[in-house]
């Protein structure tokens, strides 16, 4: 499970930078808004998949529940 997540991570960090690279070269303010918004809800789910492999880290560390 911790493998997997920490893939979610890679692949949504991975399209926060495509997004910022489509938009790169542009002015326009629609273009900007929306690599702005796609930016900011990758880095949000990156971080709620982060929260999750620490609960898993811990969960592993503190051994089977009796």
């Amino acid at each position: 499970m911790r493998q997997f997540l920490d893939y979610c991570s890679e692949l949504l960090s991975l399209v926060g930078k495509a997004a910022a690279l489509c938009a790169e070269e542009s002015h326009d303010a629609v273009v900007l808004d929306t690599v702005s918004t796609i930016e900011a809800l990758t880095v949000s789910l990156e971080r709620k998949v982060w929260q999750k492999i620490t609960v898993l880290n811990a969960a592993r560390e503190s051994g089977p529940a009796s």
